[in-house]
């Protein structure tokens, strides 16, 4: 009877309430953020959670396949330095990793010619030292676009080249057109802002270290402590829903709890929220997701920031008659002339090729040809059938190498479709021109919803890393960044 009266006396009073680290949280999404995040809560005590995840599978944008005799990334592929890098830190004492190689690349038009390897190393160098470390970004020239700024650089380089005519320099500038809407996904260097392009920090170290025979998707098991040692793992994976797409969240109630539902009609019921999908969702589902609506500043961002495309696509071949092991090369890229990009424009069905930037080895993938389509080439891409793909990425390929390569006929074929998926819409986010116009950033899409001074709709994501958009290392850190957010709020 006194433990009785002693239980009540406490629970009266509040000493039995939410600092027991049990308020009910839903984290939307099991991409790289909320694998995260939810790690992260588990660690320190938040067990009353669960993930949703419209997918069949988790991992979100990290998206680790197998392909012929390998395993392969149809999204996320490389670590992206070191220094910095919460993905490095994690897997850098495991040696499971392996460092690139020199960034060289053979460049040959689309019918087959090959660039002066003189004129080749110059671009390289050039457009490797012009990066979002330059000084050179605050130029006069650089007050707009990316693009604008990179064609003043180059056209200067150009004149130690006579032999670079006119329409020579035309395929070059298409060809870092490419190369840079590679890295920022936009559908033309134009549309990316260069005011905040040195907002981005660059992890020191290698930025293209691969995976040896493994895959991205190894960072989910190093996050949920499934490897090395699956004795340590968290129950993640069990607290995660599959096909759970989430088509409302309502924070309208005067509890302060917020309801979810998802697509099957189930609903779930949280004091916080903490969502992760992909800023293309946001862009394409924000006005029917939550209720009430988000406020004005919150969809400005969403509508203001970038969110791009890019594809991948993979070719298996029986011999390997690009002999990577015997070259210091990468790869081949394409230079595409300004006549044979309008003809394609023409063709709805092979709009996309002349947005191919090229083929470049895979590390430890020995009989694999990556290929790199970019921007606005992806979501066209999306429209035509596997073998349509195929037969014209062979096409290109026989083009551009047949004069110089005994080019056998692929065995295989696998092809990211991110744009054409609803759960992703696209894949990754960048600053765009109208990211400066409407002063959207990433920290105004970070901040959470509050009431009553607790935040009850948290948002992760690599778009909301001011520091590391677009990369898995960014949504990691974005995760851990709003999992400490609850666990600072219930250890005070």
């Amino acid at each position: 009877m006194l433990y009785y009266l002693i239980f009540l006396f406490c629970l009266i009073s509040g000493t039995i309430s939410e600092d027991t680290k049990s308020p009910r949280i839903v984290i939307v999404g099991a991409g790289a953020s909320g694998i995260a995040a939810a790690s992260k809560l588990i660690e320190n005590g938040f067990e009353n959670l669960i993930i949703l995840e419209a997918e069949n599978r988790i991992g979100g944008r990290v998206n680790t396949v197998k392909f012929d005799e390998y395993v392969i990334d149809l999204g996320a592929q490389w670590v992206h330095g070191e220094k910095g890098n919460v993905a490095y830190e994690l897997v850098a004492p495991l040696n499971i990793t392996d460092h690139s190689k020199p960034f060289n690349d053979e460049i040959y038009t689309s019918t087959g010619e090959l660039l002066d390897p003189r004129i080749t190393k110059n671009i390289t160098d050039t457009y490797l030292s012009f990066g979002r470390t330059s000084p050179e970004m605050s130029d006069d020239e650089c007050q707009h676009s990316v693009g604008e700024c990179l064609i003043y650089k180059f056209k200067d380089d150009f004149k130690m080249f006579p032999e670079l005519n006119e329409t020579l320099q035309d395929q070059i500038l298409w060809l870092l057109n490419l190369m840079e809407t590679s890295f920022d996904p936009a559908d033309d260097w134009f549309d990316i802002a260069a005011k905040t392009y040195t907002n981005y920090d660059v992890c020191e170290g290698d930025l293209a270290i691969n995976w040896r025979k493994r895959g991205y998707g190894t960072i989910l098991d190093i996050l949920m402590k499934r490897f090395p040692n699956p004795e340590d793992e968290l129950p993640v994976l069990n607290k995660t829903v599959l096909n759970a797409e989430v088509t409302k969240v309502d924070y309208s109630s005067d509890d302060n709890t917020v309801k979810i539902t998802t697509l099957d009609g189930k609903e779930y019921i949280a004091d916080h929220v903490i969502m992760t999908p992909s800023l293309g969702v946001l862009k394409a589902q924000h006005e029917t997701l939550f209720n009430p609506s988000l406020s004005e500043s919150k969809i400005k961002t969403i509508k203001g920031l970038g969110f791009g495309n890019a594809c991948k696509i993979f070719l298996a071949f029986d011999d390997i008659w690009f002999t990577p092991t015997e070259t210091n090369n990468a790869g081949y890229r394409i230079l595409w002339s300004k006549e044979e990009r309008e003809k394609l424009e023409s063709d709805p069905k092979m709009r996309w090729m002349p947005y191919t930037a090229g083929f470049n080895f895979v590390d430890h993938k020995p009989r694999l040809l990556q290929a790199w389509v970019s921007g606005r080439g992806a979501r066209l891409m999306d429209d035509l059938t596997d073998d349509e793909v195929f037969d014209q990425t062979v096409q290109i390929l026989n083009n551009m190498l047949l004069k110089h390569y005994n080019v056998t006929r692929p065995v295989a074929m696998i092809r990211s479709k991110w744009h054409q998926n609803k759960h992703f819409r696209g894949t990754y986010s960048y600053q765009s021109i109208d990211s400066i116009r409407m002063n959207s950033t990433a920290k105004e899409l970070s901040e959470p919803i509050m009431k009553m001074g607790k935040p009850v709709i948290l948002f992760g994501g690599e778009a909301t890393n001011k520091k590391h958009y677009s990369t898995v290392h960014g949504a990691i850190a974005s995760g851990w960044r709003e999992a400490e957010r609850l666990i600072n709020l219930y250890d005070n």
